[in-house]
């Protein structure tokens, strides 16, 4: 692994040869392609393609009057159509619509959810098409990242390159300084930490209105620092999809039934007795979630590295809330029982984009991704208009750019096409102080020891497409049941048993076979 220094040092490098290539708009190892219209016949058409798209909203909004993406729409010759559905929505309605058979040119979904459909005739194989009409994509997009997303050795989906350290764990540091507490570093701190954030009135305005312990987004997001202490990552619950494997020796275990899980489950339910987790914890809307933690209500979350200094410190304007609010990463990590501490690994798949096979045009919906991964186009994608959003992306937005970013509108596109090397380079080299801060935040995400599922980037088994849903909504179920006391703890074995026969058992050996015969493997199932 680099060091930051030497890594900056790079980055530095890098900024140099970027300026001059921005400076000529593309540079001439990346082919201008001729705007998308009557490509088939060699002519330019007057008239824009219109290409639609379907994407999760990601915490923006979609604004038909964007100078922004109306400046890519005039770039690439084309009218976009887009709908952008809540995160929290975006499955249940795709899963819908995919039935339907009737899907828009793109899809933007989330890392293997394309498994789910990709059999069902619904995407394009891209692999015709690439060299001419998607050149820089084809080079700007790692090799081992198109190798990981073909299915049976086609290539239906643009891959997204992310980091796979995304979520941090933070706490309220003014309110430690307060009460004159330390960083906690194993969970006896840990607790005694939340008990401190519930109990001894850590805001100081004389009334029991604090806690321990709260949720950003989503609930299990903020116990993963918990379950890292015990050398395991569930995972996210109700995806679809149980939670995650791990490989011991040449067996495989799944979390969701292992005694580590069950250590895990006993902590977190001594939490809830001594009353220090948000009692609304598993009942909050996400967005009421946001708003207590931005109101001062909550003394530690777990969720996305972006969520403390952009959602909360520039969106939700907490400063002018609570003055004195300061959040800082816990780190190195909070250790177990035997010294291990660690985050869920999300994989260097942030998500793909997926074309129709009905699209009337792939050759303009392949330009037009292709110009996103340009550094013109990923710059204007992610930054908007230079001397009216910014002057140089090395620097602090201007006031209208700064103010675009707030409301949510100015980057809609930037989650289509990934440059993850832009990403590190030029957030290395930043002089912008809102990107110090958020870098802060985003080194601590990368360096935490990630446990990574052990079918990652194993296809979907039918198994799993029967009996993944109910399994995990079981899991879910079981989890709030036992950390709230509606379920006993001495129910375990029960409740191993009854994940067996809902379906459990034949999907984790559906996914050992496939798993052996992928990987020329020859482990078996732990249970």
């Amino acid at each position: 692994m680099k060091t930051n220094s030497t890594k900056r040092a790079t980055a530095l490098l890098y900024m140099v040869s970027l300026a001059a290539t921005l400076a000529a708009a593309c540079s001439s190892t990346e082919t201008k392609n001729p705007p998308s219209g009557s490509v088939q016949s060699g002519q330019v058409s007057e008239t824009p393609v219109t290409l639609s798209l379907i994407q999760p909203d990601g915490g923006r909004v979609w604004r038909d009057d964007n100078s922004v993406t109306k400046e890519i729409e005039k770039r690439t010759h084309v009218k976009l159509n887009v709908n952008m559905l809540p995160n929290n929505d975006f499955n249940s309605k795709y899963n819908a619509l995919a039935a339907s058979g009737d899907i828009p040119d793109m899809s933007r979904l989330g890392s293997f959810d394309y498994q789910k459909f990709v059999d069902q005739g619904l995407f394009l194989d891209v692999t015709p098409y690439l060299a001419q009409y998607a050149p820089n994509l084809m080079k700007n997009v790692k090799p081992e990242m198109w190798e990981l997303t073909k299915h049976k050795g086609k290539q239906y989906v643009i891959p997204y390159e992310n980091a796979a350290g995304k979520e941090v764990p933070v706490v309220r540091k003014d309110w430690l300084d307060v009460l004159n507490r330390k960083m906690p570093t194993n969970l006896e701190e840990f607790e005694q930490m939340l008990k401190a954030f519930t109990y001894d009135d850590p805001d100081k305005n004389g009334k029991n209105d604090t806690y321990g312990i709260g949720n950003a987004n989503t609930y299990a997001e903020s116990f993963m620092p918990i379950f890292g202490a015990f050398g395991i990552s569930p995972g996210m619950f109700a995806n679809s999809v149980p939670m995650h494997s791990y490989l011991k020796g040449n067996k495989i275990y799944p979390v969701a039934i292992s005694p580590e899980y069950k250590s895990a489950l006993s902590y977190i339910k001594n939490l809830w007795d001594a009353k220090v987790i948000d009692p609304e914890m598993f009942t909050i809307k996400a967005d009421q979630a946001m708003q207590k933690v931005a109101q001062g209500k909550i003394g530690y979350f777990n969720a996305w590295w972006s969520f403390a200094p952009q959602t909360l410190g520039q969106q939700l304007k907490m400063k002018d809330i609570v003055p004195n609010a300061q959040w800082e990463p816990i780190f190195p990590g909070i250790k177990g029982p035997e010294g291990k501490s660690g985050m869920l690994s999300f994989g260097n798949l942030g998500g793909v984009i997926a074309i129709s096979s009905k699209t009337k045009n792939p050759e303009a919906v392949l330009q037009f991704l292709d110009y996103l991964s340009t550094d013109e186009g990923w710059e204007l994608s992610h930054y908007g208009i230079k001397g009216e959003h910014y002057r140089e992306i090395t620097e602090a937005r201007t006031q209208a750019g700064q103010k675009a970013f707030d409301e949510k509108w100015l980057d809609p596109l930037s989650q289509i096409i990934s440059r993850q090397e832009l990403v590190e380079q030029v957030s290395n080299s930043s002089k912008d102080p809102v990107q110090i801060n958020n870098n802060h935040f985003i080194e601590s995400a990368a360096q935490y020891t990630l446990y990574q599922d052990i079918f990652y980037g194993i296809p979907l088994t039918d198994e799993q497409k029967s009996y993944g849903p109910d399994v995990a909504k079981y899991e879910e179920e079981m989890f709030i049941k036992f950390v709230t006391g509606k379920e006993p703890l001495s129910k375990w074995d029960e409740y191993v048993a009854t994940w067996k026969k809902k379906g459990g058992k034949a999907l984790m050996d559906s996914k050992i076979k496939t798993y052996n015969e992928l990987r020329s493997g020859n482990v078996s199932p732990g249970i």
